[in-house]
């Protein structure tokens, strides 16, 4: 029997040989937003100073500032009204 058409398989992952660049990638911090507005989610990746997390609904563009704190929370999912 064959595997799932939903199954995928990327060969560097398993061999551990992805590039430095697809690296950085998978470890950039982002926190989950559902936008309201027009009911959809996305990531939303943290700037470059690591001061907030800026992003905006992919629709209608409507934009969304976290900032980073001292004081923030653990959660990452949020939602956008």
């Amino acid at each position: 029997m064959s595997d799932p058409d939903y199954i995928v398989e990327i060969q560097a992952l398993a061999e551990g040989t992805v590039s430095d660049s697809a690296a950085a990638l998978t470890g950039r911090p982002w926190v989950g937003i559902r936008f309201d507005c027009c009911g959809v989610y996305t990531r939303v990746y943290r700037n470059a100073d690591g001061t907030a997390y800026l992003g905006n609904c992919p629709r209608c563009l409507k934009k969304v500032r976290l900032a980073v704190g001292s004081e923030g929370v653990d959660s990452r999912f949020f939602r956008a009204q």
